[in-house]
């Protein structure tokens, strides 16, 4: 794999607090930004991924949206079941 060096600026608490766990796990702080950098990439290319797939099951009619306010009206009330799609 083709890596590239990456600079940036982070708080100096933070950073101490990364070095410290990268003592702890016997890494460096580079290895444990990387991963970090890694698993973020990983949660939002498969959280818009979900949200294309939604949005074609939505535009295709095979499943129905439901509007914000019902949600949160489900979701503050005491009901275990998720209300009809109109």
């Amino acid at each position: 794999m083709n890596k590239v060096v990456l600079t940036t600026e982070i708080d100096s608490g933070l950073n101490q607090a990364l070095e410290e766990i990268a003592r702890f796990d016997n890494r460096s702080a580079s290895d444990l930004a990387d991963q970090a950098i890694r698993n973020l990439v990983e949660e939002r290319l498969a959280t818009r991924d979900l949200l294309r797939h939604g949005l074609h099951l939505v535009a295709t009619g095979d499943i129905r949206a439901e509007d914000s306010a019902s949600v949160r009206d489900w979701l503050n009330s005491d009901e275990d079941t998720f209300p009809k799609a109109r």
